[in-house]
């Protein structure tokens, strides 16, 4: 190859990057998404199909847990989810201790980037290469008298693993269809074209937005199944609804909150429109969690999804 074609290739490599550039969101490489994206297994752990599986009681995870059960029905969210365990034969267990709210374990999902609540477990540290609105998965396996107790537990119901069932309010970026072509890959997303991808095969059509900087509020179910070492071999998140709007409401007694007691009680009959049997939104979240962590879950969607944040 003479000079002049050399000079002329590298030309062009950097005119595509350019006009590359120009597509992608700043301060961000591209993040490939696609639905399920909110689950992780650990250790290459593998769950047995005659695994025998219980579950403890669901809990609000959040800070304003205490306002919320008392100002909405919050409570019936939860025993509902706990509902679907039952019915998908996952027993249900108590402890005989009760235990303190940081005593026991607790999942985590959304950004780090900014956040309404997020537990100290969670580690906040940037990673070199990941754009920092990435979302993330976080566990908590508990104290040790709840480890000691769950031990003893689980070795007189005869479980192999215990599901830890957490709702919480979470953020999330917007996100927009990621598009390959060769060795690029491009996504356009303006505030008026974005997805908010929920979890499985769940992806929603956003509104009009001020910008794509903003993190979309969200309430999602986090459950993390603990073995009897009291170790958690796994964690899935799975989205219900996305809260009416990204900033905080103020409610009384100075808690912040990105959904209101009547959100939550609106959340209890809300259901997937896009799914043709349109199941309850708590029920479907709660089946695809439970097909995740007994690695049952066979992928069909094939689109893929781009984190964004300008």
């Amino acid at each position: 190859m003479n000079f002049m074609k050399t000079k002329s290739l590298i030309f062009l490599v950097f005119l595509s990057l350019v006009f590359l550039s120009f597509d992608l969101p700043k301060n961000q490489q591209p993040q490939q998404l696609g639905s399920p994206y909110y689950a992780e297994l650990r250790n290459k752990h593998v769950v047995s199909a005659d695994a025998k599986i219980g579950f403890i009681p669901t809990r609000y995870a959040n800070s304003d847990a205490e306002f919320m059960m008392a100002n909405s029905k919050m409570s019936i969210l939860l025993s509902n989810i706990d509902s679907v365990f039952i019915s998908q034969g996952i027993k249900k267990v108590t402890f005989s201790n009760q235990f303190k709210e940081h005593e026991l374990p607790e999942m985590f999902f959304g950004t780090i980037a900014e956040g309404l609540d997020i537990p100290m477990f969670v580690d906040r540290t940037p990673l070199d290469g990941l754009p920092n609105n990435r979302v993330v998965l976080a566990s908590y396996k508990g104290k040790k008298k709840f480890i000691e107790q769950l031990q003893v537990v689980m070795n007189s119901e005869q479980l192999d693993y215990m599901i830890v069932p957490c709702l919480r309010e979470t953020l999330i970026y917007p996100s927009a269809p990621f598009k390959e072509k060769g060795i690029f890959s491009t996504t356009t997303a303006s505030a008026k074209n974005y997805f908010i991808d929920l979890g499985t095969n769940y992806v929603l059509k956003g509104g009009v937005i001020q910008s794509l900087n903003d993190p979309i509020g969200v309430l999602v179910l986090c459950a993390g199944l603990m073995n009897k070492d009291g170790k958690v071999v796994s964690i899935v998140s799975e989205g219900l609804v996305v809260a009416k709007q990204s900033s905080f409401v103020e409610q009384v007694l100075n808690v912040r909150t990105l959904f209101a007691p009547a959100d939550i009680n609106a959340v209890i009959n809300k259901t997937r429109a896009d799914l043709s049997d349109a199941p309850l939104v708590w029920n479907q979240a709660t089946l695809n969690a439970l097909m995740h962590l007994r690695q049952q879950y066979k992928a069909t969607t094939t689109q893929k999804y781009m984190m964004l944040h300008e």
